[in-house]
């Protein structure tokens, strides 16, 4: 029985080699054909002109009498001659053109690809930004998170009197003065603008979000709007509000002139009396 198993081994064996040799002779031949058909198409071609060489060479020794009259005549065809060579040149021409257009395509559909694979390479980046934007807090900041982080800036601010209670509503005070253009002092803007950037629960949010704003500007430059809109989705408008407020006290009035600002600015209006 173990002779009988070693042999049927060796059987199978033998047949797998000898089926992998034909796959083998198979592809080898697969390959090979296109050459051979080159070659054999190259060599009719080379004896059909030798045959038609020859034959006129036959022709012309059996009809032709006197060589040296022939010799004239054959001159007779140079006008000929000129036509065909004209031709000739034409053809090449036309050949270098069709050549050029092919190739302005090609650069064209080059062009297509790597535009598509710069696009494709934005997205994948705004999408990973957008993780960790995600990522940056815990949960949506709700109006009371902003109300608590605006008193954690500002409460010891001298021009409050220690009255935290009012620390939002001083603050969107000295916004909307900005805004209007009204003269006047803004003592907590500036304080608010430094303090902000380093707060523990705002540093990384602010940040990412600035980051995935960016992104979104340069994925697509004819249309910057449809992946600001996911980023601003993704935000509450309490975020929204702590946002604008951080570009006016970065930029002053002139923040507006950024379009993301500006639509940041439709969430503070909304809630800019719950702070």
């Amino acid at each position: 029985m173990a002779a009988r198993s070693q042999r049927a081994k060796n059987a199978d064996n033998g047949n797998m080699s000898s089926a992998e040799t034909v796959t083998h002779g198979h592809a080898g031949a697969a390959e090979s054909t296109p050459d051979r058909v080159t070659w054999s198409l190259f060599l009719k071609a080379a004896l059909l002109v030798t045959a038609i060489w020859a034959a006129s060479a036959l022709v012309l020794y059996l009809t032709v009498q006197d060589f040296s009259k022939s010799g004239t005549f054959g001159d007779s065809f140079g006008v000929l001659n000129t036509l065909f060579s004209g031709l000739a040149f034409a053809g090449i021409i036309v050949t270098i053109k069709m050549q050029n257009d092919e190739m302005r395509e090609q650069r064209k559909e080059l062009q297509k690809q790597k535009k598509a694979a710069q696009v494709y390479h934005r997205e994948r980046m705004f999408l990973m930004l957008m993780d960790e934007f995600k990522k940056s807090r815990e949960h949506r900041f709700s109006i009371a998170d902003v109300r608590l982080v605006l008193r954690e800036c500002l409460c010891d601010v001298a021009v409050l009197n220690a009255r935290s209670a009012e620390v939002g509503q001083a603050l969107v005070r000295e916004v909307e003065g900005l805004l209007a253009g009204m003269a006047g002092e803004t003592p907590l803007l500036p304080v608010f603008g430094r303090r902000i950037h380093r707060h523990e629960r705002c540093e990384v949010f602010i940040k990412t979000f600035r980051q995935a704003a960016e992104s979104a500007r340069k994925i697509d430059p004819a249309n910057k709007t449809e992946y600001y809109d996911i980023v601003c989705n993704s935000m509450s408008d309490a975020e929204e509000a702590l946002l604008f407020m951080c570009a006016v006290a970065r930029g002053g009035a002139q923040a507006l002139g950024d379009p993301q600002v500006a639509k940041l600015r439709e969430s503070y209006d909304e809630i800019r009396d719950r702070l």
